[in-house]
């Protein structure tokens, strides 16, 4: 996840959410907080030469499906094409502005739809595949 996402899951007043390892990229941040040194590892630019490489080194360590989370860092993602399945929740507020959800793309990224779940009779949860 990227550096905004992660300070804005820290700042919620609840236990950390994720059970897996979480790894927060950044240009900014110098160190991962100590209250989350052990759920947290920091991932910098000098560290990951091209996403591409970080993913490869992340794939060489066990890690084979990453999650992605944080809009800046899906749109990296996204731009260089590493992005094999979208899982998108739309919840109905408008909120009325805000960023493009996926920025722009070298090319056309084609997805096909796996499935469709309404979430308590109100958010709609779509996982789609990407096609190559």
């Amino acid at each position: 996840m990227g550096r905004t996402t992660f300070e804005t899951v820290c700042s919620f007043d609840v236990p950390w959410p994720y059970p897996k390892p979480v790894f927060v990229l950044s240009n900014s941040l110098k160190e991962i907080p100590e209250a989350y040194r052990d759920k947290a590892q920091l991932v910098t630019a000098q560290q990951a030469a091209s996403l591409e490489s970080l993913v490869k080194s992340l794939n060489d360590k066990g890690y084979q499906r990453l999650y992605i989370d944080g809009g800046k860092t899906i749109q990296s993602f996204m731009a260089e094409d590493l992005v094999y399945e979208l899982i998108i929740t739309q919840i109905p507020v408008l909120l009325g502005g805000g960023s493009s959800l996926f920025g722009a793309v070298p090319q056309m990224q084609n997805f096909s739809l796996v499935s469709s779940k309404v979430l308590l009779g109100a958010m709609v949860k779509n996982h789609w595949r990407r096609q190559r």
